[in-house]
Order: C-alpha cells, then structure tokens, then sequence
C-alpha cells in the first residue's frame, strides 16, 4: 500500500471517527433538552378533550395530537342536511341524573334540551304491534333482566350468556304470551344489543347490569346543535387560556421513554413532541391493532392481556333525508322489531323531513336503500313512500381509528371481568403515561360521560404528578 493511500485512509478513519463523536455529542444532547410541553395527549374525542380543558385551566401546557382532520373523535355531528345529525354519540342519558355534559355545556354557555319521556312506538314488518302487548312484553322484558341478575350472580364461573337466561324458553320474558308472539318479545329483548354493540350470545349473564346502581339513566336530553358545540366549544376554552394548542393530520407512529424521562411522541410524517408526560386516548379498537412496539418499553403483559379480553362493539348511525313527510309526526320514535333483532328510527325533522336510524350490529354494513325499505315496510305498511334524497351515514367499524363504536359490556369467557376495564386505565412508566377514554372507565364504559370522566381523572393525576415533581 502507497503512503498516500495510507495517509488517505488514516484521514477517512479520523472523519468517521470525528463523525460518530458529533452524532453522539448531538444525542447526548438531544437526550437532556427540556421537553417543549408538560403534557402531550393523543386523541381530540371528549376525553382528550376533557383533559386538555382541565391542564390548561390548571396552567399546564398542552400539546393535543389527532389523527383526523377534524376534532371530536366519535362524538361527529354532521351538519350537510342543513341540521344537525349525530353520527357518533347523540343523547345525554340521565338529563336530570347527574350526567357532567349537563354541567359542561353549561358552564360553555351551550343550550341543552330535555327531551320528551315517550317511549318508541313499536313495529315489525306487519306494521304497528299492539300497544297492549307491547306493554306486556316490556313488563316481562324488564322481570326477566331481574332474574337474570339474580340468577346470574350465583353463578361464580360466569359460563352463561345474556341470551342463555334471557331467551332461555322458561325466562320470564315470555310469561303469558302465545306462541306467535314470542318471537316479537325475542325480537324487543335484543333491542339491548344496540347498545351493547354485541350479540347477547356473547355478553356475560354474570356481569349484566355490573354498573347499573352508578351509570347515568333516566331521563335523556340533548345538546342544542349537537355534540359538535360541546367539542368545539371545550377545544376554544382550551386555546383561550393560552396553555393548549392542537394539532390535525398527526398520525402517532411510536410513544417513548425517554432517557430523561420525557414523553416522546413521533408521527407518521416525521415530526416528534416532547412532554414532561403523556396521556394516551387511543380508541380501543385501534389500540388492540397497534404494533407490539408501538409503545416502548412496551406496555406490561397484563395490561396488553386486558387489551386483547375486552371488547368493541358495533353501532352505526344513518341519516336518511325526505322530499316529503311519510310517518305520522307526532311519533317520537319507531322500535322496528326484525327476526335478527332491533332497530330504532328517530325522526329529528318534519321540515325538512328526515330519519336519524340507529343500525344494531346485525345490520351494520346494510346498505340505505335496504334500510330505508325495511323502514317504509314497517311504518308505513301499504303505502307509497318516497325514495331519501339525501343519505348520511357512519362507517365507525371499518375506520381504522376506531375499529367499532364504544367497548361492549363484558363477554362470557374465563378471567373476564369489569376489572379489565380498571386494568385499561392504570398508569405506566411510573405514571408519566396514562390512559383515557370510555373503556377505561369502569363504572361508565361505553358512554359520554365514560370519556369525559377519564379524561378529567388523568388531568388531575397527571397534575398533581407534575405539580410535586416541580415542588420536589
């Protein structure tokens, strides 16, 4: 070898070397910079929301990342009908019984609405079912829940279904009916299923009912407007204190720990945030799809066991919009019993006339015009009824950031229980990550208040963490 190739080389050596002593002096440095926010949250739904409005109200400054184009996550109220059609998450259940969207839209300055207590005029594909047994049917229905829960709760394994006491042919729910309209009263019990989102088959007898002494219920009410003015409203209060900021279109590829114990959230594009902490409100249909090293170090095998027993149920949202009124407008609603189950229409406008239809899990992917038939067939039995004009509808099952509509109540299978649920919640990497979003919240999964209440619990763990590291 020439000297001069070995001085070329010996040269080449010192730069590399030179090289990697800079990037590892970049590192270094990198790894003990001040993280820019105290707290970084992932999902702009209610309970990111919720918990953006409470930090920033508290001082703390906030770094909000979401995914869509929009804010609200599954609360989505779409306004294209010239009205308002909820296409996520539509009532307040429990107006006059404590529910907190009552007291946030208040203190937002929003109106809110109680709505009539008129139950559903029920119908099946004969037309309308008469209301006498309608009215035995729901008595049975309710003496049956009661002897499901007693029932139920003596079993310790629990093996049994909803649909195994239920549906049972000696349930309760078919005392005094003859044969032809058992099925109706079959047909009326599984309008259950359009909350849960699951087949009865599939929801556990023993915990039926597990949060019934403490969810919001009763009386129902709205938000004048929709949803979308509570969520805009809580994101304009969080930008008002100066302390949040909110950021569209940022996919989160990867959550880590860092060597100085900052939260490092990195997005699809590139970008990464910085926090002192971090408050996940990934949905959990999402959430049981991520990589294994979406989060590192990775989550603990107890928690990712929850993860994969709980589960997601289904329920869409279809607004079907009318030329002309064809259903009687004084009716408030219409329960359309159907051999596979229930579904519930809800006319939210004379003029112009339009059906806000809730599609259970057994019909999720039915398209309009089925639905629309079914629905003319069942009201109108006889009559010429108009083709919608106009059609709206979610898509909550196939949307990759949601996976389904709310996590479902627990399903039969050994080692599940509501404390899973609790499970969802508990904070990791010494608490500077925490989880929000209505299937962590034990008592109210499922629901408004579900999200809402997760994200105000981790606001205040998060700031009482903050506030004694900085006192410390």
């Amino acid at each position: 070898m020439s000297v001069r190739l070995c001085f070329r080389n010996s040269i080449l050596k010192s730069c590399s070397i030179s090289s990697n002593l800079t990037r590892l002096a970049e590192r270094s440095w990198m790894s003990t910079i001040s993280p820019k926010f105290d707290v970084v949250i992932i999902g702009s739904g209610l309970s990111g929301l919720a918990a953006a409005y409470h930090l920033s109200r508290a001082g703390k400054t906030v770094q909000v990342l979401e995914a869509r184009d929009r804010i609200g996550g599954r609360a989505w109220t779409d306004d294209s009908f010239g009205f308002p059609v909820e296409l996520g998450c539509m009532a307040i259940h429990g107006y006059n019984e404590g529910n907190p969207v009552l007291g946030y839209a208040k203190s937002l300055g929003l109106e809110t609405q109680l709505l009539p207590a008129s139950p559903p005029t029920v119908v099946d594909q004969d037309g309308p079912v008469d209301v006498d047994l309608v009215a035995k049917i729901r008595a049975n229905l309710s003496a049956a829940i009661t002897h499901m829960s007693s029932v139920a709760s003596e079993s310790p394994t629990g093996s049994s279904s909803a649909a195994d006491i239920l549906l049972a042919p000696t349930s309760p729910l078919y005392t005094g009916l003859s044969e032809p309209d058992k099925p109706k009263a079959t047909a009326l019990a599984r309008a259950l299923e359009i909350g849960w989102g699951i087949p009865m088959e599939d929801a556990s007898a023993h915990w039926s009912g597990w949060a019934s002494g403490v969810a919001f219920a009763g009386s129902d009410g709205i938000v004048v407007g929709g949803y979308g003015k509570l969520v805009s409203s809580l994101r304009s209060a969080a930008e008002q204190t100066g302390k949040a900021s909110f950021t569209l279109n940022a996919r989160v590829s990867k959550v880590t720990l860092g060597k100085d114990n900052a939260i490092e959230v990195h997005t699809s594009d590139g970008t990464s945030f910085s926090a002192r902490a971090g408050i996940s409100t990934i949905p959990l249909g999402t959430w049981k799809t991520l990589p294994v090293d979406f989060f590192s170090p990775p989550l603990p095998p107890r928690k990712l066991s929850a993860v994969s027993r709980t589960a997601v149920g289904v329920l869409e949202k279809l607004g079907l919009l009318y030329d002309s009124l064809w259903w009687e407008p004084a009716s408030s609603s219409f329960s359309i019993l159907l051999e596979s189950g229930t579904a519930l229409a809800v006319p939210i406008s004379t003029s112009p006339p339009c059906l806000h239809v809730l599609v259970p899990h057994r019909l999720a992917g039915t398209p309009a015009s089925e639905i629309h038939r079914i629905l003319a067939k069942a009201i109108a039995p006889g009559k010429d009824v108009p083709n919608p004009t106009k059609v709206i509808s979610s898509s909550w099952k196939d949307d990759e950031l949601s996976y389904g509509a709310t996590s479902s109540p627990i399903r039969v299978g050994e080692g599940r229980t509501p404390l899973d649920l609790a499970e969802l919640a508990r904070p990791v990497w010494g608490g500077l990550l925490g989880f929000a979003g209505e299937a962590t919240e034990m008592d109210h999964r499922g629901s408004v208040p579900g999200a809402i209440l997760s994200g105000e619990r981790e606001a205040r763990r998060v700031q009482a963490l903050l506030d004694r590291k900085d006192r410390a």
